[in-house]
């Protein structure tokens, strides 16, 4: 794709010096044949250099696509790999800024760039040494502005970066502030927030489009000034080079050329000029995108990791401390849990339950101690493994835009719909699915809202139920059900999992009256383990 867009750039370069040939050897000799000869090259020329710039433009086009996927792909692939720490005190909106605009960004400078810089160098170059082998001494006027230009130039580059950076940035809070109030459109509503919500948009979107205006404000002017620097260059050829064809030194052919040359010069110089400034953009964005991958993964998993073929004696916490934001989540905890018992972790909300649920999944690791499985360090295991046999419920599941089916067999898409059905069955769902009039076909809706709490909860069970681990933890899983529901929901889950490891979370101290493990949990610490009466 150079080569043939090299050869391109060749071929547009031909054309300047045929105007030469054209004027003193056709026009001022009135030689048909040599117009008609002249002509055709020009034609040949133009026709060859728009196939290949189309062949190359379209190839670097499928290669820069290829790119931008692949980089999206890399930058998706490490944000699931980061901690939910990561994400407490990370925008969501920034984070989808950053991955879906500053990498889109990215690519369409560098499919932009790289084919246009390469013909205007070309260009320049090629422009350059034909000037010079015309005529050294306007070559000299033609080119003795351009520093200049080039300098006020990238006095204004450094302004238009340190404007770009402001302006992704006002435009993430927009973002930010989109789905904030969309994901919390029932509070908003609930609240009579909406004018308070418009006031906020309003605040924001202001900042942006003063930062808007300035930054085109000084894009136009960078280019615009340097521009009107090498249009006093061009007026300068002009008058000197007539100035030589009157005092007979050049021919006007050679001024035609010289001037067809100069701005083929000054074409490229103002491409590259306007090109610098796209590239400071784009060093933004991809800046903000580096920013993401060099974010390092709190959990990774070791080379040589360990397959996790069974869990047969016990999960266990030993000497384990965790923090968050400065403040001690849990406190030198140790505690064992029986393989293939039903525990009950109890304790008041913030006490730490659900980080040890993080901690045996792995979405955690401990600033100190270890978390062990059958006494070997979860760290050496291979995740794919620990969270294939260990699988957490969490309190508030979240549901895809798709429907009921998709849902339960998420990720397993290829499962049958009778297994689909007898999950849901035994979660409990069976009563929603025949009073639902697409049973399984329902939408679940965005964050699978058209459903309940405890009907989300049901869904993400009849999931568990599908994947079949060796340890289901389930972090409040009663707490949108009455007691009957609780009763039920309880029944089914020691049923369905009879023999394997059940692991509870809850504040209510009734559910550990089922259990065969307890385990109390206050400010971080455990209290008392036992096993119950």
């Amino acid at each position: 794709m150079i080569c043939i867009s090299l050869i391109g750039g060749a071929m547009g370069l031909a054309q300047p010096y045929l105007s030469k040939y054209l004027v003193d050897n056709a026009l001022m000799r009135r030689d048909m044949r040599a117009l008609f000869v002249v002509a055709g090259l020009m034609f040949a020329a133009t026709v060859g250099g728009v196939v290949l710039s189309f062949i190359s433009g379209y190839g670097y086009m499928r290669l820069s696509s290829s790119m931008l996927f692949d980089i999206r792909l890399e930058v998706y692939r490490h944000l699931h790999t980061l901690s939910p720490r990561f994400f407490a005190r990370s925008r969501l909106g920034d984070l989808v800024s950053r991955l879906n605009g500053d990498v889109a960004e990215v690519q369409r400078i560098s499919a932009d760039s790289f084919l246009s810089s390469l013909s205007n160098v070309l260009f320049a170059v090629g422009s350059l040494a034909m000037m010079v082998w015309l005529s050294w001494n306007l070559f000299v006027v033609g080119i003795v502005l351009v520093p200049g230009s080039i300098w006020l130039f990238h006095r204004y580059q450094v302004r238009i970066t340190a404007l770009v950076r402001e302006l992704r940035e006002r435009s993430a809070e927009i973002g930010t502030l989109f789905v904030e109030t969309l994901l919390g459109n029932r509070l908003v509503a609930c609240f009579n927030a909406s004018d308070f919500e418009m006031d906020r948009f309003r605040i924001r979107n202001k900042a942006f489009v003063s930062t808007l205006l300035r930054f085109q404000r000084t894009s136009l002017l960078g280019r615009t000034m340097p521009g009107t620097i090498l249009t006093i260059a061009t007026v300068a050829v002009f008058l000197y080079g007539g100035r030589q064809i009157i005092l007979g030194q050049m021919t006007i052919g050679t001024l035609v050329a010289f001037m067809a040359y100069h701005a083929r010069l000054l074409s490229p110089v103002q491409n590259l000029l306007g090109l610098s400034a796209s590239l400071s953009s784009a060093r933004v964005s991809l800046g903000r995108v580096l920013e993401l991958l060099d974010t390092p993964a709190e959990v990774v998993e070791r080379p040589g990791a360990w397959p996790l073929l069974a869990i047969r004696k016990s999960l266990e916490l030993r000497d384990v401390t965790v923090r968050h934001e400065e403040r001690t989540v849990l406190n030198r905890v140790s505690l064992e849990i029986p393989a293939g018992r039903f525990s009950v972790f109890v304790g008041s909300s913030g006490a730490g339950k659900s980080t040890i649920a993080d901690l045996l999944v792995r979405l955690l690791d401990p600033e100190s101690g270890t978390v062990l499985i059958d006494g070997v360090d979860v760290r050496m295991l291979k995740l794919q493994d620990l969270r294939r046999r260990v699988v957490l419920i969490e309190q508030s599941p979240h549901l895809m835009h798709g429907t009921l089916l998709w849902n339960i067999s998420y990720p397993q898409i290829g499962i049958s719909r009778t297994a689909v059905e007898a999950a849901a069955e035994a979660a409990g769902l069976g009563e929603l699915m025949r009073r639902l009039p697409e049973g399984l076909d329902t939408m679940a809706g965005e964050r699978g809202l058209t459903l309940s709490t405890g009907e989300r909860q049901r869904v993400a069970i009849a999931r568990a139920f599908l994947s079949n681990p060796e340890v289901i933890i389930l972090d409040e899983p009663s707490a949108a059900l009455d007691p009957n529901g609780e009763r039920e929901l309880l029944e089914n889950l020691q049923w369905r999992f009879a023999g394997k490891t059940m692991i509870v979370i809850t504040h209510k101290p009734h559910m550990a009256l089922a259990a065969d493990h307890i385990v109390h949990i206050e400010n971080g610490s455990v209290v008392y383990p036992g096993v119950a009466a």
